[in-house]
């Protein structure tokens, strides 16, 4: 987001990695990134990939379809994580069905709190599926952190007027990023690894945090929104300014 480069291709290719993986060893453990792992030289998943990090030579300038193109790629990074988050909601709050229960016809778009009921003692959730979905969140939120401390660190090449005009929402995007990186670390340090009465006390902890993620990635998206918004109308200034 406001990067030099696009995260889509970047996440599609660790996502492929580690679905093929997963196919392996959906029980591997999985470890959140911390805060000196963002500033490393490298980016290591854990299913053992290394992807180098962006350095200033990276920060060249865009031209506005590149920068529009990557705000427009951003809001698909943004639909994934809003969907991961969904899902381990789902597999936190699987009620026990009886011959009363209506089946679903179909899975909820959105999430909210009042979606769980605290009167209801919902199944233990699933390892294997609570991994699948961590681990395709694990490289997007992590390449999130990364574009923040590219960009904080290189800055970007982009006109004075527009800078002026992101910097407000970069701050807030900042913010939202580091927030769900929280949130994933509590998912992953809710991981069951006993008894189905010890994986059921972790219920609680997974929808609370799936739902902290899925609220951020839609602050996210009103920024994401509004950043493009800005692009366009700056960019158009300057075409007019160099025609006149």
């Amino acid at each position: 987001m406001f990067s030099v480069n696009s995260l889509v291709g970047r996440v599609a290719l660790l996502s492929s990695a580690l679905s093929l993986q997963l196919l392996v060893t959906a029980g591997s453990p999985v470890f959140a990134a911390d805060a000196e792992a963002v500033k490393a030289t490298s980016f290591s998943t854990s299913s053992g990939l290394h992807l180098a990090k962006r350095t200033t030579s990276d920060a060249e300038q865009m031209a506005p379809e590149e920068m529009l193109s990557d705000l427009r790629d951003t809001r698909l990074t943004l639909n994934q994580l809003k969907q991961q988050a969904i899902n381990l909601f789902l597999e936190a709050t699987r009620p026990r069905m009886t011959v009363n229960d209506a089946p679903l016809e179909q899975s909820p778009a959105s999430i909210s709190a009042q979606m769980i009921d605290a009167n209801k003692k919902y199944l233990p959730p699933r390892k294997e599926w609570l991994v699948l979905y961590v681990n395709t969140l694990e490289p997007i939120v992590h390449l999130l952190c990364e574009d923040i401390n590219d960009i904080d660190t290189n800055g970007r090449k982009v006109t004075k007027a527009i800078e002026a005009r992101i910097n407000p929402l970069w701050n807030s995007w900042r913010e939202d990023v580091l927030s769900i990186n929280k949130a994933l670390d509590q998912v992953q340090g809710a991981l069951p690894v006993g008894d189905d009465e010890e994986s059921a006390s972790s219920n609680a902890v997974i929808a609370k945090a799936a739902l902290d993620i899925f609220q951020k990635a839609e602050d996210l998206e009103k920024v994401r929104y509004r950043a493009a918004l800005v692009s366009i109308e700056e960019y158009k200034k300057e075409a007019t300014e160099r025609h006149q």
